[in-house]
């Protein structure tokens, strides 16, 4: 039978830009054997599937350093501290595209780990309904976003065959049966 492995001693290796990478020892319950293991994380973040009432997604496009590329996706962003998943979704939305959902929120859930193998943090898919803009984007100092309205079927296609962010693909599949969109086959 699979059993938890023990946590043991932990070690922050790096800690900066609200970002931590620790080396953790676990053991091992059926050898009884410790392993080190090098685990990131950061704070918790949210990601919206947004649509407004003519069906269109309001994606967002920007530089990303990770991947050294810039790359479509959804609006998301972490959370301030303390602050709920929905409410990071709404403020980020918000501030990312100057959309705001008029006919309700919905929580895609469970909440997605990043990496079960090596991370800590997790992501939690909203959907939001009837977008409107309403204000305009106000971005961080080190953001750079591009807003653009993507048909629904298209933004489908491309979820399946383009987007490079698992979050922005994880969303949109979990907001289908929300919305009464069928995959045929």
């Amino acid at each position: 039978m699979i059993q938890e492995w023990r946590k043991g001693k932990e070690e922050i290796l790096l800690k900066k830009f609200g970002k931590e990478m620790r080396s953790v020892l676990f053991t091992d319950p059926r050898m009884n054997i410790e392993e080190e293991f090098i685990l990131f994380g950061s704070k918790d973040w949210s990601v919206v599937l947004p649509l407004t009432t003519d069906m269109r997604v309001v994606t967002v496009r920007q530089y990303k350093q990770g991947c050294d590329k810039i790359i479509r996706e959804l609006p998301a962003g972490a959370a301030d501290l303390n602050e709920k998943p929905e409410h990071t979704a709404r403020r980020e939305f918000l501030e990312e595209t100057g959309y705001e959902a008029m006919e309700g929120m919905r929580f895609l859930g469970p909440p997605l780990w990043i990496s079960t193998r090596s991370s800590w943090t997790r992501f939690w898919p909203f959907l939001a309904l009837g977008c409107k803009k309403v204000a305009e984007q106000k971005l961080d100092d080190v953001e750079d976003i591009e807003v653009e309205l993507i048909p629904l079927d298209e933004w489908i296609h491309k979820a399946l065959s383009e987007i490079e962010e698992p979050s922005a693909v994880v969303a949109t599949f979990r907001a289908l049966p929300h919305i009464g969109y069928k995959i045929e086959k």
